[in-house]
């Protein structure tokens, strides 16, 4: 065959698929026509009909099929090694044509009646042929039937035509869950997900599928779970729109509304070239349906488009999914199609809500506590009406018991009830404390203190003029005047802290320990907080843990904020968990950090104005479940916070750094690519120039992950440049070198022997016996030897191996050590001798191991030794197994 073509059709088969892969395949199918090559263009059909197929546009699929038929049929022992391939493709025929309603629906019985003589030709198990029946006779809604094939599909042998254990199953999922046997379909799903799967298919289509089934089970948890991780899987796939509608379905059914709406905006642009009718009908539907639940005015927005409020889209995709349906009715000669899109844009919801995280799902339960709380009549604590003085006395009770609100309303009853020509000295003077401590203008709170101090003093009641000497100092302190501040308050807290009422006593030393703070004397302020001892109140505890924390002392610091969550006053617990979340992050034990953060977050959620601490909270949140290695929570709590720190750049970066990590960890490259993109079209002028080429460097990688190797050499050029400016030789060379592999790639081998001439250049010039210098060095001659390898240049391969080697072994590096020796044992000679000697020395399992082992069954046998060969091969296969 065209080597050219080979590495041609290779390249395709490489690509993800979409537009790029299937046009490869078309470019190679021309090529293989006009050279003549029928073999090659046989398979290279095949390829693409799965490309069309699962690239999002299976209608295109029907034309090269139908030549590869045409082709089989002629000449079925010429392309008989292709026998498996064909009769896969074969399958994708039937729903295919269920797919689209102008393809009459003769044509998809003779195919099935085709497909099943076929395959008792070929000796095959009817199992996928039973499932393609079914599939047809549930789309056009034959009850009958689908039940019958169901049987017999389900008790036929599977056999390497069968769908894997993944799909297969989850098809049947879809029966069981539609005649209502939604246990069932549960218990056989449990043991697919339980499993290892490895088509491109799945979990996410199990998943999908399963979502009506867990709802209706009452698996609420299983159900969210579903949706996060198959939607996650999904949702940058090519040609799932239909599975979309699932989704989006599920949110609306689920009270999640707006998340459905999240859903309909990010896919809507599909729905101009949707995959087929059914998929387009079936999101139409689907959206419809959630639009309708949302505000009706609500705007929802549209790719290349002005805005739509929710009630006109809603309109529209209902006017269009009726008109689809009634088109499959009248090729199917039945009202089925329609009765179902009906009782998709009419379905009533399966819960009131159903939360979709941790802290959501905390949050509700908060929630529905407080309106249980406010539904059960509490019993007065105390009958006794509060009138006259009363007031003040409630006053000052509220605001010991840090209830601000509360005492606000009694001081200003007081000033309602009671005249002011009524006041005695002491009420004036127990009224300017509540003014000074509810203002927020510091000239007001001195001069209501400072009159009070006077009204006082004339009484001779000292503990209330420690109070007002306390308070202005504190107030002079945080207004910038230290020294007096301190002058003033000092004394007076120390004596209130250790006489004034038992409830107030903790509040003095705190001030006292707020003041040192302000004036940088955090050791001061520790003492004072630690004097407590085991009495130490929330707010202290927290106090403390602040100071802890800014020296350090973590172990310290946890352990106050082990008291601090013990408040009874929600804000205060909602920043002491906060706080030990921060800890535990800084402690390196980011999953134990994960409740308190949750716990924080849905304390915020309860109370008001607590928007800046919940995002601020989130951002931390995915920050420790990125740590703790649970990347796709990461991306959902910092996807959810991103429109909240738009506005805050140094926010918005550490979001989009964060997201980024948890998309290379997702495998999401595309999504991590976008990621890095807007990083760098929001770079600050002030940003560090190795920062800087840095995130060029893994954009670069990211390039060569999606092999998009002639992009991704600029790239790391790019980069290159960056850590030359910063004067960073080492990671300019290590960018030079990774701008040399993408070169090699593309096979621009001078290019790629170029650049690493010039990193070598770079090398020489630093201390030799430097670690990374060495590491550095041994990998460009490595890098030489993969390209001599690619030209064919066997020798200079081994020479260029040769040096990488001693460089390794020098610098201690065992494993590059260890792959250059396999290269030379591999290329450098014949001698089986080398081969046995390094496969002695690797360990037993590894890759390395493996790909020597098997290397050398290859060896033994070329020089005679088939026994030795035959029985290293059974070890190497009983070790893979």
């Amino acid at each position: 065959m065209n080597p050219e073509l080979i590495d041609l059709l290779q390249r395709a088969e490489g690509a993800p698929y979409g537009k790029v892969r299937s046009a490869l395949l078309e470019d190679v199918v021309r090529r293989a026509d006009a050279a003549s090559e029928a073999e090659l263009a046989f398979y290279s059909r095949l390829q693409l009909v799965t490309a069309y197929v699962m690239g999002g546009e299976p209608r295109k699929s029907l034309v090269p099929f139908a030549r590869c038929v045409a082709d089989w049929d002629a000449e079925p022992e010429r392309y008989r090694d292709h026998s498996h391939a064909f009769h896969w493709c074969y399958k994708y025929a039937p729903s295919t044509l269920a797919k689209f309603p102008e393809v009459p629906l003769d044509r998809a019985y003779a195919v099935l009646d085709d497909m099943e003589q076929r395959w008792r030709l070929s000796g095959h198990s009817m199992h996928a042929v039973h499932q393609h029946r079914w599939l047809v006779a549930h789309h056009i809604g034959d009850t009958s039937t689908a039940a019958e094939q169901f049987r017999l599909w389900s008790t036929a042998p599977r056999d390497d035509l069968s769908d894997c254990i993944g799909c297969d199953p989850t098809s049947k999922v879809h029966h069981l869950t539609h005649v209502g046997q939604t246990a069932d379909a549960v218990a056989l799903a449990t043991t697919v997900l339980d499993g290892q799967l490895t088509c491109a298919e799945q979990p996410q289509q199990m998943l999908t599928a399963l979502l009506p089934a867990y709802v209706a089970e009452g698996m609420y948890t299983e159900a969210v779970d579903a949706h996060r991780k198959g939607y996650r899987l999904l949702r940058a796939r090519v040609g799932e729109l239909s599975e979309h509608a699932d989704h989006v379905a599920f949110l609306a059914r689920t009270g999640n509304e707006l998340k459905a709406v999240e859903l309909i905006e990010r896919h809507a642009a599909e729905l101009a070239e949707p995959p087929s009718p059914w998929a387009e009908m079936s999101f139409a539907a689907a959206a419809a349906n959630a639009l309708s639940r949302v505000d009706s005015d609500l705007a929802i927005r549209q790719p290349q488009a002005p805005s739509v409020p929710a009630a006109a889209l809603a309109e529209q995709l209902t006017a269009r999914a009726l008109e689809l349906a009634a088109q499959f009715d009248t090729r199917n000669g039945t009202t089925y199609r329609s009765e179902q899109i009906q009782a998709v844009l009419a379905a009533e919801p399966w819960v009131e809500y159903l939360p979709l995280s941790e802290t959501a799902r905390r949050a509700q339960l908060r929630q529905q506590a407080q309106a249980d709380q406010q539904a059960t009549p509490e019993r007065p604590a105390d009958t006794t009406p509060v009138s006259g003085r009363g007031w003040l006395d409630r006053a000052e009770d509220a605001w010991v018991r840090f209830s601000p609100t509360e005492a606000g309303e009694a001081w200003q009853a007081f000033e309602r009830e009671v005249p002011e020509s009524e006041w005695t000295p002491f009420d004036r003077a127990r009224v300017l404390d509540g003014r000074g401590l509810l203002s927020d203008d510091s000239q007001q709170q001195e001069a209501a203190w400072g009159e009070a101090l006077e009204l006082y003093s004339e009484l001779g009641d000292e503990n209330r003029v420690l109070r007002a000497r306390a308070r202005i100092g504190r107030l002079l302190v945080e207004r910038g005047e230290g020294d007096q501040g301190l002058a003033i308050a000092e004394e007076p807290l120390r004596r209130l802290a250790e006489t004034d009422d038992p409830e107030r006593r903790a509040g003095w030393r705190d001030s006292l320990a707020i003041i040192y703070m302000h004036l940088e004397r955090g050791d001061d302020a520790i003492r004072e907080l630690q004097a407590f001892g085991g009495e130490l109140s929330p707010n202290s505890a927290m106090l403390l843990c602040n100071l802890l924390m800014q020296t350090d002392r973590l172990e310290e610091a946890e352990a106050a904020a082990d008291v601090a969550v013990t408040s009874k006053i929600d804000p205060q617990r909602m920043f002491a968990y906060y706080l030990r979340g921060r800890l535990r992050i800084a402690s390196d034990r980011p999953a134990d950090a994960v409740d308190d953060l949750i716990e924080s977050i849905a304390i915020a959620s309860t109370l008001p104005d607590m928007e800046v601490h919940r995002v601020g909270a989130q951002m931390l949140l995915a920050q420790a479940y990125l740590f703790s290695g649970r990347p796709l929570e990461a991306a959902e709590n910092a996807e959810e916070i991103l429109p909240a720190v738009a506005d805050d750049p140094q926010a918005l970066a550490e979001t989009r750094g964060m997201l980024l990590d948890a998309y290379r960890m997702l495998g999401e490259r595309e999504a991590a690519l976008a990621k890095i993109h807007e990083l760098l079209a929001d770079i600050p002028e002030d940003i560090e120039p190795v920062r800087l080429a840095s995130i060029r460097q893994e954009e670069g990688i990211l390039l060569e992950q999606l092999d998009r190797d002639e992009e991704a050499v600029e790239v790391f050029l790019a980069a290159a440049q960056g850590f030359a400016d910063a004067g960073e030789p080492i990671q300019l060379t290590q960018a030079v070198r990774l701008a040399a592999q993408s070169a090699r790639y593309i096979g621009a081998h001078d290019r790629g022997i170029a650049l690493i001439e010039s990193a070598q250049e770079v090398l020489q010039q630093l201390p030799a016996d430097n670690p990374d210098v060495l590491f550095q060095s041994a990998g460009t001659y490595w890098d030489l030897a993969l390209i001599a390898l690619q030209q064919g240049k066997v020798p200079t391969a081994v020479e260029h191996a040769d040096e990488a080697a001693d460089r390794y072994e020098q610098g201690g590096y065992e494993e590059q050590y260890l792959n250059a020796q396999l290269l030379l044992a591999e290329h450098g000679t014949e001698d089986e001798k080398a081969l046995e000697e390094l496969f002695g020395e690797l360990p037993q399992g590894t890759d390395l191991w493996f790909r020597t082992g098997y290397l050398l069954v290859d060896r033994l046998r070329a020089v005679s030794r088939a026994g030795d060969a035959t029985a290293l091969e059974t070890r190497l296969n009983s070790a893979n197994s």
